[in-house]
């Protein structure tokens, strides 16, 4: 008996129990719980049958509107070395939450480590139907889409086709979060700055030195009095470059180009016996779970908005006729105590 009273507990509620409750027929459930708006029914009938599915706990079976419809309910997210990293899956995260709100599920393919790139596991899901495809990547990178799917419809979030072909592409503003940290540190009173970025030829790097530059310009600094180098955006590349720069005539301000160079720069200030920020103020980018705010003292920093970015990619692969383009999310400021004001020269020291 028990298992009896299990069964027709869990047995699925249909529009058919909804009609009944509504006090409606089930084709009129049918076309407002599919939004027909090309159907004439009464406002006060259509909050009625919302009102009994919400009360019912109403679940749309989306496999038989699949077949209804030839229409799919899945959205592929193509991820590269992502769902392992400590905030970039953070994107994932951001795209389920949109198309979710639509009715659809996320199906994630992870490429690294896969023979053919995922081609096979991509092309797999473009037979089956699915709705979309969201290719993803840890940073700002190109990415090379599996051939033949251009009828699919597909954004690209924190990574660029290959040869920048057209494409809906959704990226961090690195150039504004630039601009705002450096901004921050002229506004701190710092004139004398180094600049330790990663590879010369990073976008990301690139944008980070170019919102730089235009925080200097208009803080009345020459950007080429700031002093640049260029490593690898880790830790050690950080630590090796603050070494070159905080030897000898010492910049006031050291900008990183991410959290891991800036965590290698606090290593070499402390190696030289320097204190930060009594005597030399250091930044970084990117805000990375359990690192930045859990250093000794706490990075100031700028948030990269992975979450958003995936919720905007999701919500673009969702709107019809979205024309090609980047999209840029703000960056998030965020202070904190590495960051203070240049300490007042000393009278007794040589000029």
């Amino acid at each position: 008996m028990a298992s009896r009273n299990s069964t027709t507990q869990s047995q699925r509620v249909t529009m058919k129990d909804v009609a009944r409750h509504a006090g409606v027929s089930q084709p009129t459930v049918s076309f407002v719980l599919n939004d027909r708006r090309d159907v004439s029914i009464a406002a006060e009938t259509r909050a009625r049958v919302l009102e009994s599915a919400k009360a019912l706990n109403f679940r749309p079976n989306r496999a038989a509107q699949s077949l209804r419809s030839n229409r799919s309910y899945t959205v592929g997210v193509i991820a590269d070395r992502l769902v392992s990293q400590p905030y970039a899956g953070h994107i994932v995260l951001g795209v389920q939450q949109a198309v979710q709100e639509a009715g659809y599920v996320c199906f994630v393919v992870e490429t690294a480590q896969t023979t053919d790139g995922g081609k096979a596991a991509v092309e797999n899901l473009v037979q089956q139907g699915v709705a979309g495809l969201v290719y993803a990547a840890p940073g700002p990178e190109y990415v090379t889409p599996v051939d033949g799917l251009d009828a699919v419809p597909t954004v690209f979030v924190n990574c660029f086709p290959q040869g920048d072909a057209p494409a809906v592409t959704v990226l961090a503003d690195e150039f504004q979060g630039g601009h705002d940290v450096a901004e921050a540190v002229f506004a701190a009173g710092h004139t004398d700055v180094a600049f330790l970025g990663g590879p010369e030829d990073d976008y990301a790097c690139r944008e980070r030195k170019r919102g730089l530059d235009e925080a200097a310009t208009e803080a009345g600094v020459d950007p080429e009095a700031i002093r640049v180098h260029f490593g690898t955006f880790q830790v050690g590349s950080g630590f090796d470059l603050a070494i070159e720069v905080l030897t000898g005539n010492r910049p006031s301000a050291v900008i990183c180009g991410n959290d891991r160079m800036a965590v290698g720069a606090l290593m070499a200030a402390q190696s030289l016996g320097l204190r930060c920020p009594e005597d030399v103020s250091i930044v970084g980018f990117d805000d990375q779970p359990d690192l930045a705010d859990q250093m000794h003292p706490p990075l100031t920093t700028v948030a990269l908005p992975h979450q958003q970015m995936g919720f905007e990619a999701g919500t673009l692969l969702l709107a019809s006729g979205e024309q090609p383009g980047r999209h840029l999310v703000p960056c998030e400021y965020v202070p904190r105590s590495s960051l203070a004001a240049p300490r007042p020269a000393d009278p007794k020291e040589p000029e």
